[in-house]
C-alpha cells in the first residue's frame, strides 16, 4: 500500500482590519489603533505591533512606529487623513477625522475667596482645551452657586460672575460650558468677625 505524504502548510496572513473603525478625535488628543490580522485557518491576532503604520496627511495626523506605542495616532491639525496598517501584503486603511479642539476642564479664579456677608466679589472662568490652549470664558460660561441662600452669582452681560452674598456660610462658585464644570470654593463671613 503506497504511502501519502501530508504537507500541511502554516497558516498565512490574507486580512487585516484596523479598529475602531472610522475613529474621530478632538484636536489634541490621540487615538490607539489596533490592527486585527486574520488568518487562512481562520484564526486572528494582534499585529498591531507588526504593522507598519502611515498616515495619508501628516498635517493631520501621525501615527506611531515606535516600539511601545505602535498604532498610536497623533492629532497635528483638524481635517481627515486616511491610516494604513501594512504586514505581510495585507493592507488595512481607515480614516481618522480631527476635530475642533474640544473644551477639557475649566479653572474658575480665585478658587478660595473669603469676603464678609453683605459683600460681593467677582469670579473668571478659564477654559482649557484639548490642544493645550486656553480661553476667558467668563461671558460664556452658565454661573452657578451651591446654596441659593447664601449667594447669588450673575449671569447678566458685563457682570457675569459677580457673586453677591447674603448670609454667612460656605458656598461652591460654579461655571458650566459644553457639559465641562469648573468650581471655587466661597467662604462668607459674619460681618462682625471680620476685622475692619
Amino acid at each position: 500500500e503506497a504511502r501519502r505524504a501530508l504537507t500541511v502548510s502554516p497558516a498565512v496572513l490574507v486580512g487585516l482590519d484596523i479598529t475602531p473603525a472610522l475613529p474621530s478625535t478632538p484636536l489634541g488628543l490621540s487615538v490607539s489603533l489596533t490592527a486585527t490580522g486574520t488568518y487562512s485557518d481562520g484564526s486572528t491576532a494582534d499585529l498591531t505591533a507588526q504593522a507598519t503604520w502611515s498616515s495619508s496627511n501628516t498635517t493631520v495626523a501621525t501615527v506611531s512606529n515606535a516600539s511601545g506605542s505602535e498604532g498610536l495616532a497623533s492629532t497635528v491639525g483638524t481635517g481627515a487623513a486616511d491610516v494604513s496598517a501594512t504586514l505581510s501584503g495585507q493592507t488595512a486603511t481607515t480614516t481618522l477625522t480631527v476635530l475642533a479642539a474640544a473644551l477639557d476642564t475649566i479653572e474658575v479664579t480665585p478658587s478660595m475667596v473669603r469676603i464678609a456677608s453683605g459683600t460681593g466679589a467677582r469670579f473668571q472662568a478659564t477654559g482649557r482645551y484639548t490642544d493645550g490652549t486656553t480661553q476667558d470664558l467668563s461671558a460664556q460660561v452658565t454661573w452657578s452657586v451651591s446654596d441659593t441662600a447664601l449667594a447669588s452669582v450673575s449671569n447678566a452681560p458685563g457682570s457675569q460672575g459677580h457673586v453677591t452674598t447674603q448670609q454667612p456660610g460656605q458656598v461652591q462658585v460654579r461655571a458650566t460650558r459644553q457639559g465641562v464644570t469648573g468650581a471655587a470654593s466661597l467662604d462668607i463671613a459674619n460681618i462682625a468677625l471680620v476685622s475692619l
